[in-house]
């Protein structure tokens, strides 16, 4: 029983990272006292949302819950009309003790269907990528588990003119791209040695993928960002870096109605670790145009990011209210030209953030993210609407205790 203790704790803590996890080097009965208490602590009582699509009645969100199997981590996805309730919501893969299933990214399939890709533990630090195909009601029409096992999983899924489904993350240590047929079947898969790890991809015309991604990577400063444009097959024609000159690592990317690209993330500041708010602007082919960082930055990122009918966007994220200890859910809009039109915080005692961001048909905004401020768990499913200047127009919670 010790043993599987310890072993359940270790499989929480990679689960969170995706890394190693740290234990005292001598394990002792008080060492596996702690290991029980944190685990138990930790079996049940948290959710997060990690991404957004709009749909044509609403939007869906997917994310993830472990209160409904305590000590199991489930994919968990909500479809909600304008604003909560939602019309319905199911969780999705593993049921055994000691694994989990991660959704990370979400995308609309022709007909309203939706896919969602993430990872899939199958063993203590034994991850593969996942991906999950739904019909407009959530029944399930096929399940994938492409790649092997390793710290490999999906962190971006995006759908191509032909109804196929692109998604991006990695695999052994390096960038790693799949596509699969409306079936759910193998078409190709690319590793991307140029990277270390997917953030972002959105389709392009003719079955064609813009992806980003970071390399240089380390645990004490950021790296730096790659948009690589790939042709049908998943060869790599183009490649830009991204600064140019210092570190910034880019954390989403969108398709804007001209062609081009924009992206958001963060990028390093001498006087702070966790960088400022990064949004930047590319042609078709990647170049830069223009990037955003504020005059008087703050340690702050941008997470997930929308385009507007006029070229805009809006960004969310989160902002530090006291560095390393406690965050706010942040939002920012922008002008097609790259001005700052507004933005505004949301927040409560605790720890807030904004991971995913939509518009509605009606011009109103969704964020998506997670909180400790406010709910019934330890950290609960966040979703709040805002106007097209930012006013707060509801909000819900999602959790256990």
């Amino acid at each position: 029983m010790a043993l599987a203790a310890l072993g359940l704790l270790i499989a929480a803590l990679l689960f969170w990272s995706r890394t190693s996890a740290v234990l005292p080097p001598t394990i002792g009965h008080d060492d596996l006292d702690w290991a029980r208490e944190v685990e138990r602590r930790n079996s049940t009582g948290h959710e997060s949302a990690e991404g957004i699509v709009a749909t044509g009645s609403g939007f869906s969100v997917v994310g993830h819950t472990n209160s409904r199997q305590p000590g199991v981590r489930q994919a968990w996805v909500l479809h909600f009309n304008k604003a909560p309730p939602p019309r319905w919501e199911k969780v999705y893969g593993t049921r055994a003790l000691g694994t989990a299933t991660l959704g990370r990214a979400i995308a609309l399939l022709p007909g309203g269907g939706l896919v969602v890709a993430g990872e899939e533990q199958v063993a203590v630090g034994r991850f593969r990528g996942w991906l999950l195909a739904l019909s407009p009601d959530g029944e399930t029409l096929w399940e994938r588990t492409p790649g092997h096992e390793g710290l490999n999983g999906f962190n971006a899924v995006s759908v191509l003119e032909d109804g196929s489904i692109v998604a991006g993350g990695d695999q052994d240590g390096a960038g790693w791209v799949v596509r699969v047929s409306t079936q759910g079947e193998l078409l190709w898969e690319v590793n991307l040695p140029r990277l270390e790890h997917i953030t972002a991809l959105v389709s392009l015309p003719a079955q064609r993928v813009a992806v980003m991604g970071t390399a240089e990577t380390s645990t004490t400063g950021l790296g730096i960002s790659r948009l690589l444009l790939l042709q049908s097959d998943g060869r790599a024609t183009a490649e830009q870096q991204l600064p140019v000159e210092g570190q910034g690592e880019l954390n989403a990317l969108a398709l804007l109605p001209d062609g081009g690209l924009v992206a958001t993330g963060r990028r390093s500041r001498p006087d702070s670790p966790d960088g400022s708010l990064w949004v930047v602007r590319m042609d078709p082919r990647g170049t830069l145009l223009w990037d955003y960082v504020p005059d008087d930055p703050q340690a702050e990122a941008g997470r997930a990011l929308t385009v507007l009918p006029d070229g805009g966007i809006a960004v969310t994220g989160y902002s530090w209210k006291e560095l390393l200890v406690d965050r706010e859910a942040k939002v920012w809009r922008f002008s097609a030209d790259g001005h700052l039109l507004w933005q505004r915080t949301y927040e409560g005692d605790g720890n807030d953030m904004g991971n995913g961001i939509a518009r509605l048909a009606d011009e109103s905004l969704v964020v998506v993210g997670v909180t400790n401020s406010k709910g019934a768990g330890k950290t609960d499913l966040w979703t709040f609407g805002l106007s097209p200047e930012g006013q707060q127009l509801w909000e819900d919670t999602f959790g256990a205790p």
